[in-house]
C-alpha cells in the first residue's frame, strides 16, 4: 500500500482546497440519474475543473450563497460530486445509494471535522469519524479495510506492524482517500480533478431581498 499512500499524501500536501470539500462517488446509470437523485432545480451546466468549481463557490459565498455548485465527474459506472459550498450529495446519499453503493468524504479544516459515509441499498450503514469510534456496521466493506488502521486501529495489518498508535489528520485523510479508491477502483489525481467537469448551478439561497 505505501505507493498508494504516498499518492495521496502528495495530493492533500498540494491541494490544499481539498480538506474543504464534500466528496460523493455513487454507482449510477447516467449523470441525469445523480441530478434526480440530488432532488434539485437545475438552473444552468457548463464545464469546470476542480479550481473552477473553487473560485465560482468562494464568489457565490461573498455574495451570500450557500451550496449552489456542484461538479459532477464520470467514471463508468461510478461519478464523483465535489461540492465546495455545500453538502448536497451527503443530504442525499441514501437515495444515491438505492441502486447500488455510494461513499462521501466531508472535510472542514476550519472545523477541524473529518467524516467519511458508506450507504448501500438506499441505506447508510456505517461512518468513520476522524478522533471518535465507528458508527454502524462495517463488514460489507470488510474485503476493503485490511491495513487502513487510521480510520480505526481494529483495522491494523497486525502482521505487518500496522498499528495506529496517535495517528495524525493527514493520516487518517490518506486512508479514508485508499478506502474511497478500493471501493470504487478509481484512483483521484491531480490530472483527474484539472479535467473540465459538467459543472452544475442549482437554485440555492439567494442574499437577502434577491431571487433567483
Amino acid at each position: 500500500m505505501g505507493d498508494t499512500e504516498a499518492h495521496y499524501r502528495d495530493l492533500i500536501e498540494h491541494a490544499p482546497d481539498i480538506g474543504e470539500l464534500c466528496m460523493t462517488w455513487c454507482r449510477a446509470a447516467s449523470a441525469d440519474q445523480v441530478i434526480q437523485a440530488l432532488d434539485v432545480e437545475v438552473l444552468d451546466v457548463t464545464v469546470s475543473d476542480l479550481q473552477g468549481l473553487i473560485n465560482e463557490s468562494y464568489e457565490d459565498l461573498e455574495e451570500g450563497r450557500i451550496g449552489r455548485l456542484l461538479m459532477l465527474a464520470e467514471e463508468p459506472p461510478w461519478f464523483l460530486a465535489v461540492e465546495y459550498s455545500g453538502d448536497r450529495a451527503f443530504g442525499a446519499l441514501e437515495r444515491l445509494s438505492s441502486g447500488g453503493e455510494a461513499i462521501c468524504l466531508i472535510g472542514s479544516q476550519t472545523l477541524y471535522r473529518f467524516r467519511l459515509y458508506y450507504a448501500r441499498g438506499g441505506r447508510l450503514l456505517c461512518m468513520f469519524s476522524y478522533g471518535d469510534d465507528i458508527w454502524g456496521d462495517t463488514a460489507p466493506i470488510e474485503e476493503h479495510l485490511t491495513g487502513l488502521c487510521h480510520l480505526h486501529e481494529r483495522y491494523a495489518d497486525l502482521e505487518k506492524g500496522l498499528v495506529s498508535g496517535e495517528g495524525l489528520l493527514e493520516d487518517w485523510r490518506v486512508h479514508a482517500f485508499v478506502l474511497m479508491e478500493r471501493i470504487t477502483g478509481v484512483r483521484l489525481s491531480f490530472e483527474w480533478l484539472g479535467r473540465g467537469h459538467a459543472l452544475y448551478r442549482f437554485r440555492g439561497w439567494p442574499p437577502r431581498g434577491l431571487s433567483i
